[in-house]
């Protein structure tokens, strides 16, 4: 068997990159061929052993690749291949020794009689409480390749905002990042220099000079210190915010950030609106929808809001009533989903106000990173330039004396 990566187009006319093993050429266009996939390039290479050579990640399984093998199953189940083969398939191409592990142990499960849906939250560490309502939902409808083509499409774009919200952080992670490192390095380094300089003149420093020195003669002496002092912070930070109270407590100050809180109050907004669309029109009862789709948009207030709705349903409520009362979803939101619940096309109005809120989100992400730029440079130099204008200032003294 050798390695071959390809490129593919699927039934929806999209590229699909992949890695697989196969005889040979003709072999791996018959595999692809099985699933739907129409070649496009093919190119051999180290394939699926790739990732078994790299070690601590050979087991790491990530959202890509559930991602890829969903659209798979859809894809192979729409094409008329029965479940088991689907799955076998699958096991066959996995690119990970853990994801072979699971395809093998769903084959198995499969095979006596069991379903997808209960197979697969045996792993709910990669198939969450959404992927397996919604292959349930599949299966008792009999649309398991509809509801799979969903969940793919969901999750695709799920990733793609996910992408786009870490991408416009690079830039000023990097900026602040650098900064950060020459200040260390200017105070390590260079300040000592010019301390040991003015102390051999006998120089009385000005309180700007003073200060830096000191700060930079501790970090010099205690930098092990410093580094402790912050990655304990780091750690702490860490597991209070994973904590309910201090995940609430961040939630909520988050949203009063300028610019970040609208943006990260819409992102939780669109991915309640997403999710429940994508649940509802799978069959997923809507109590049920409420449930996991408070417990998947990320935001504790915005999750609390959704719960009371639900509770508000059983009461025989509306959907849009609740979710206005609290204050926590845009008019326009709520004010659409109304007109979804009284016209009867709910599934359809969610996925109009998830299409603008993902346009809203790039048009807030763009006013992030237009603000998040100069604020990162006009930090790197006014850190950088009070390290400098600091040991400059007894030069300034000393030119006096001189001219005197």
């Amino acid at each position: 068997m050798a390695g071959y990566n390809y490129v593919a187009m699927n039934r929806q006319g999209k590229k699909v990159n992949g890695a697989i093993e196969a005889k040979d050429e003709s072999d791996l266009r018959r595999q692809l061929k099985s699933q739907g996939l129409a070649v496009v390039s093919i190119k051999k290479g180290k394939g699926m052993g790739a990732k078994k050579q790299a070690g601590f990640l050979k087991n790491r399984i990530t959202s890509y690749d559930i991602t890829l093998v969903t659209r798979q199953m859809a894809t192979m189940l729409e094409s008329g291949i029965a479940l088991l083969k689907v799955i076998t398939i699958l096991e066959k191409q996995a690119d990970t020794p853990k994801l072979k592990e699971i395809f093998t142990n769903l084959k198995n499960d499969i095979s006596q009689g069991q379903t997808l849906s209960s197979s697969l939250a045996k792993y709910p560490k990669y198939f969450d409480k959404l992927y397996i309502n919604m292959v349930k939902a599949g299966e008792a409808s009999g649309a398991l390749d509809l509801v799979l083509k969903r969940l793919a499409h969901s999750k695709e774009e799920a990733e793609e905002l996910k992408g786009k919200v870490k991408g416009a952080m690079v830039y000023p992670i990097i900026v602040i990042s650098i900064s950060l490192i020459i200040v260390w390095g200017l105070l390590t380094f260079v300040v000592p220099t010019f301390a040991k300089m003015f102390e051999d003149a006998g120089m009385k420093m000005p309180p700007l000079t003073q200060f830096v020195m000191n700060v930079a003669n501790f970090m010099h002496t205690y930098w092990y210190a410093v580094v402790g002092i912050v990655g304990l912070g780091i750690f702490l930070l860490v597991r209070t915010v994973k904590t309910p109270k201090g995940k609430e407590f961040f939630d909520k100050k988050i949203l009063k950030v300028p610019l970040m809180g609208p943006l990260m109050r819409i992102v939780a907004v669109a991915r309640f609106t997403r999710t429940m669309s994508t649940l509802l029109s799978s069959g997923v009862p809507i109590l049920v929808a409420f449930d996991i789709a408070a417990e998947t948009c990320g935001n504790t207030l915005i999750s609390k809001a959704v719960f009371v709705a639900r509770d508000s349903i059983k009461e025989g409520n509306t959907i849009a009533q609740p979710l206005e009362a609290s204050g926590e979803f845009p008019l326009m939101v709520t004010q659409m989903i109304e007109v979804g619940e009284e016209s009867g096309t709910i599934t359809e109005m969610l996925d109009k106000v998830s299409d603008f809120l993902e346009s809203d989100i790039r048009r807030l992400l763009t006013m992030v990173v237009a603000a998040m730029e100069p604020f990162a440079i006009v930090l790197m130099a006014v850190m950088v330039g009070t390290i400098v204008i600091a040991m400059f200032l007894p030069m300034f003294d000393i030119a006096d004396a001189v001219s005197k």
